[in-house]
C-alpha cells in the first residue's frame, strides 16, 4: 500500500511495548477441590490404610483420589478390599450353612426319629 510516497510493511510482526509476565501452569490434579483436611488425608498413606482396614469399601473413594498410588494398586487394592468384605463373608457363610448347620440338623432329626432329644 503505497500513500504519500510512503511503504507500509504489513508483513513486519507488531510486539507489545511490554510483554506481559507469563503465569505458570496451575498444577491441576483429582484433590485441587477439596478441603485442606481431606487433601491431607488423601495424602497419607496411613490413613488411607487405617479407613480401608476399618470400614472397608468406604474407605475406597479415599484411595482413588490419592496421588500417591499408581492406578494398577489402585485397581488391586479395591479388588482385595471387596473381595474379603463382600464375597469372602458370602462364601463363609455359604460353607457354615453346608457342613456345619447341615451335620446339626441331621443330628437333631436323628435323634427326634429315635424318639428324643440330643
Amino acid at each position: 500500500m503505497v500513500m504519500n510516497n510512503e511503504i507500509e510493511v504489513l508483513d513486519k510482526p507488531q510486539l507489545p511495548a511490554v510483554a506481559p509476565e507469563a503465569s505458570l501452569p496451575v498444577e491441576r490434579t483429582i484433590d485441587a477441590g477439596l478441603p485442606p483436611s481431606i487433601r491431607a488425608a488423601v495424602r497419607s498413606h496411613t490413613i488411607i490404610w487405617i479407613v480401608i482396614l476399618s470400614i472397608g469399601p468406604l474407605g475406597l473413594p479415599l484411595l482413588w483420589l490419592s496421588p500417591k498410588y499408581p492406578a494398577w494398586s489402585k485397581v488391586v487394592i479395591s479388588l482385595a478390599t471387596l473381595f474379603f468384605t463382600v464375597i469372602l463373608p458370602i462364601l463363609v457363610t455359604i460353607y457354615c450353612g453346608e457342613f456345619l448347620v447341615r451335620g446339626l440338623l441331621e443330628a437333631m432329626e436323628e435323634a427326634n426319629r429315635a424318639g428324643g432329644a440330643i
